[in-house]
């Protein structure tokens, strides 16, 4: 999406590393007042709103579902679903307890939200028109006569910019952000903690008595069926989360080893061994939950024109993402409309 100029004015230059909904979040809302970039060292966009496709089978092994509560988060959504890129489910999440009794949520008839035909759906729809280079890892930053000069982890040259915001999770960020960063104290505030997906693809639907359940296990968090989402045509597809303290303790063990345990779980807390299943597949989230948010809505430093957002500012949900990229938005387009 280009920018015009005023006059003979050259127009800011933004470089926004991180196509999640807060880099797209930003993106969307900059890109009329500046020349903006969107660097997303994947091949999809969404971040943790991800879809994964493995022959007739397609899983959301990031966030399965989200909610909007503020009115412009809601505002983004209802212009998703009109484009058909969202659509509601499920239902209901009951809690699937030890002893394998279903309970209700506390939160009976809040809506919730998927993307369509996969997760990245809302992510495809906020992208549209947006100069994003995928596959791209920015790893250095370099001051360069008052503007950033940003590289991948080759050194090889990825341009000149006025304005550098991160939205990577707050690890990545400070390791990328200089010194002189005024945002490294609240960025050391964050606590981000993992979490193992297991996919499971399966020749039959499975009767589980409910499309998505959290669980009460020392192992496992979350199961879903994935295939039960709207818009989805893949064969029957299940997807499980580990829980995050567990996932943490367990990050560097043999991936063999976390799958067959998370199996083990599996069918301990449905009473159904899946080991035979068509296809198994295990992925690794090393920050997926935010333990402890950096408590700022977002990070700004107006002399060296850097900044930093995302869900570990505020919290754990997917709407915490767009409300921390909007309100960054305020202060960036407040900037470039001073000159």
């Amino acid at each position: 999406m280009a920018s015009t100029c005023r006059g003979d004015r050259v127009p800011t230059s933004i470089a926004i590393i991180g196509a999640g909904l807060a880099g797209l979040t930003l993106a969307r809302r900059l890109a009329p007042l500046a020349d903006v970039t969107l660097f997303e060292k994947s091949r999809g966009l969404g971040g943790r709103l991800a879809n994964r496709r493995r022959g007739d089978y397609a899983f959301d092994h990031g966030a399965q579902y989200f909610t909007a509560r503020s009115e412009r988060f809601k505002a983004v959504v209802a212009e998703a679903l009109a484009a058909g890129s969202v659509s509601t489910w499920p239902e209901a999440v009951p809690t699937l307890s030890r002893s394998g009794e279903c309970t209700p949520h506390p939160r009976v008839g809040e809506t919730r939200y998927v993307g369509t035909p996969g997760m990245t759906g809302l992510a495809n729809h906020l992208a549209k028109n947006l100069d994003i280079r995928k596959e791209t890892t920015v790893a250095a930053l370099g001051r360069e006569d008052r503007r950033w000069r940003l590289r991948d982890a080759d050194q090889s040259d990825l341009g000149l910019f006025d304005i550098v915001i991160s939205t990577a999770p707050a690890p990545q960020t400070a390791t990328l952000m200089p010194a002189a960063f005024t945002g490294h104290e609240a960025l050391a505030r964050a606590r981000m903690s993992g979490c193992f997906t297991l996919m499971i693809g399966l020749d039959e639907p499975p009767d589980l008595g409910f499309d998505a359940a959290r669980l009460e296990d020392e192992i496992l968090s979350f199961i879903a069926i994935d295939s039960s989402k709207p818009g989805r045509a893949g064969k029957p597809a299940l997807v499980v989360h580990s829980r995050n303290d567990w996932a943490e303790a367990h990050l560097e063990t043999d991936r063999t080893q976390v799958q067959e345990q998370l199996l083990a779980a599996l069918a301990r807390c449905t009473g159904r061994n899946f080991r035979s299943a068509r296809w198994i597949d295990l992925h690794r989230w090393r920050y997926a939950a935010v333990d402890q948010p950096a408590s700022e809505p977002f990070l700004f430093d107006p002399d060296l024109g850097l900044g930093a957002c995302g869900d570990w500012c505020i919290g754990n949900r997917v709407e915490a993402a767009f409300e921390s990229a909007a309100a960054l938005a305020g202060v960036v387009s407040e900037r470039l409309a001073d000159g």
